[in-house]
């Protein structure tokens, strides 16, 4: 009697045990697998679709980077840069300059300098502060002299003349600077134009002679004083590098 009880019991928590089993089985892990759907189906649509929207402003940048440089080249293609002065081809150089005006500038060649360091400051590739700067960066010197013309030549006046003067350290604290100058020959006051100012601070800033009459590089005065689409190019090929 007490067997037949006892496998009675067992069947019982056998029975109890399956229908638990099942129960499990069809609820908690249903409910625990459709939340993991749910976390997946989630994460998909919250994270997938913004990594696609991300690759796809990349390739838009690469896009618009392309678009970019085909458009610089077109240009570069159609605008022949203003030369540069030979001593400042393959330099690296910053685009700050120092300036500062030789003692005995008159007032009407410091007016004309000061409208030139206007006209290249508005071009956003070099910036020229008044001060004196140190041995390591870029010095301009703004200055005068004197000189006649000869008869031998008659019919044309020097009005000025600057250039770039590069100092340059190899090894160890290696730097390369511009100790340029600009000067007016104040024998003739046709030199104290904003003109042949635009003209003399470009030669300090780099930039050298050019064929087009437009240009402000051009070697006889044409009283230009807004650089070219050239003279800007000329700029950048030095300062852009």
């Amino acid at each position: 009697m007490k067997a037949i009880k006892g496998l009675l019991w067992a069947i019982v928590w056998a029975v109890v045990l399956l229908a638990g089993l099942y129960i499990f089985t069809t609820s908690d892990f249903k409910a625990l697998s459709d939340k993991l759907t749910n976390e997946v189906a989630q994460w998909t649509a919250g994270v997938a679709p913004e990594a696609t929207s991300s690759a796809a402003s990349q390739a838009n940048s690469a896009s618009s980077t392309s678009s970019s440089v085909a458009t610089s080249s077109s240009s570069a293609a159609t605008t022949t840069a203003t030369p540069i002065e030979p001593n400042v081809q393959g330099k690296t150089l910053a685009n700050t300059y120092y300036y500062q005006f030789d003692d005995d500038v008159p007032a009407a060649a410091r007016q004309a300098f000061t409208q030139a360091i206007a006209v290249y400051n508005q071009t956003g590739i070099v910036k020229l502060v008044a001060g004196t700067g140190d041995s390591e960066e870029n010095k301009i010197t703004f200055s005068i002299y004197h000189k006649t013309m000869t008869a031998a030549e008659r019919g044309t006046i020097e009005l000025g003349h600057g250039g770039p003067n590069i100092i340059q350290r190899i090894g160890w604290g290696a730097y390369t600077a511009n100790h340029a100058s600009a000067s007016l020959n104040a024998t003739y006051t046709a030199s104290f134009r904003k003109s042949v100012a635009v003209h003399e601070l470009g030669h300090a800033l780099g930039l050298d002679h050019s064929d087009s009459q437009d240009s402000v590089m051009y070697p006889v005065d044409q009283d230009k004083t807004s650089l070219t689409a050239a003279d800007i190019a000329g700029l950048k090929s030095i300062y852009e590098n």
